[in-house]
């Protein structure tokens, strides 16, 4: 029988005889009520399962009299429906007033255990990675409901404490709409730094191993070296809405700046660039591509790119990309060359 099919009241009668029958000194009365209870209706049996799994897996109940009866299969069938509500102890006292004393504050300590287990198991840390791939794009909504939104080539290592969440960016770029949840800390660790925040939404890229750009776009959020040395203590800064700031393992953090949509315009499929040199534009397209672009030897690196462009649409936005440059754009192989054109 299912167990959301087994009527309430059998169900405490049969927590009611687990109670009842934990102790070493139960009487033969008490066991011969039980197997008329047990044996009376199918439903008592599947009660009784049901009651006695629980506590166990709490740890509750190690061993019970009626193990040995019940193992036997010398159970004496009877109709008793009755929980342990009519049987007396040897003082005279009903046992039902006896268990009610009993039961409730044990009931109680058993829910809260119940609990306990459900909230540790749910807390656990939970080494999730996600990753996106070249020209990929990736949501992802966590168990403690903070949605992640991957941009290409990136990836995260994800571990959900009791008492706090952390993430690590491994590579690429990521946007955080982070759960409000001020008893667990939001964490990310990047680039030698952590980025700390409680309800909030922010933008990490990792540009290198050694550097990254944190941008915020709702709420605050604190940037922390890792650990300062004997000499210098860590630096920290606070960022706001519209402010970014980039972390460097050697030289620190920089000053905070208001940011430019730029940083999460990718988050929209959009290429934003601002008087950005072609070295630094090829660098950011190559992020979307599998066949990469390089920039020709006679072409000068002072070369600048402004515009709007879609990281969705890669040939057309290469092709636009060329002629904003007045360059051309040819295939090489496995790769992308921009050059001047001939004359």
């Amino acid at each position: 029988m299912n167990a959301t099919q087994i009527n309430q009241n059998i169900l405490d009668q049969a927590y009611a005889w687990v109670v009842a029958l934990r102790g070493e000194n139960v009487s033969e009365k008490s066991l011969e009520d039980f197997s008329v209870w047990i044996t009376s209706d199918e439903s008592h049996q599947s009660a009784w399962d049901q009651a006695l799994d629980l506590w166990e897996t709490m740890g509750a109940v190690s061993h019970l009299p009626v193990d040995e009866l019940l193992a036997d299969d010398q159970v004496i069938p009877a109709q008793s429906s009755k929980a342990p509500a009519d049987i007396q102890s040897s003082e005279g006292i009903g046992l039902l007033e006896k268990l009610q004393s009993l039961w409730k504050p044990m009931a109680l300590a058993f829910s809260l255990a119940v609990v306990g287990f459900i909230a540790v198991f749910n807390f656990q840390p939970q080494g999730e990675n996600y990753a996106a791939a070249t020209g990929q794009y990736l949501a992802v909504t966590l168990a403690d409901g903070t949605v992640v939104e991957l941009n290409t080539n990136s990836e995260i290592s994800v571990s959900l404490h009791e008492d706090f969440r952390e993430i690590e960016l491994i590579k690429g770029e990521v946007f955080f709409t982070v759960a409000k949840d001020k008893d667990r800390p939001f964490i990310v660790d990047v680039s030698g730094a952590t980025v700390r925040a409680v309800g909030t939404a922010f933008n990490i890229y990792r540009v290198t191993d050694q550097s990254a750009i944190v941008s915020v776009t709702e709420g605050i959020v604190r940037v922390e070296e890792a650990g300062g040395s004997s000499v210098t203590a860590a630096q920290s800064q606070l960022l706001t809405v519209d402010e970014a700031l980039t972390i460097d393992a050697v030289r620190g953090l920089s000053e905070a700046k208001t940011k430019n949509q730029q940083f999460t315009a990718w988050r929209q499929g959009q290429l934003l660039f601002d008087n950005t040199s072609i070295g630094d534009a090829v660098d950011m397209l190559n992020r979307y591509l599998h066949k990469k672009v390089v920039v020709a030897d006679d072409v000068s690196q002072s070369i600048k790119l402004s515009g709007t462009f879609s990281s969705r649409q890669k040939r057309e936005t290469l092709a636009a990309v060329a002629q904003a440059l007045g360059l051309e754009l040819t295939p090489r192989g496995d790769k992308w060359l921009l050059s001047q054109p001939n004359p």
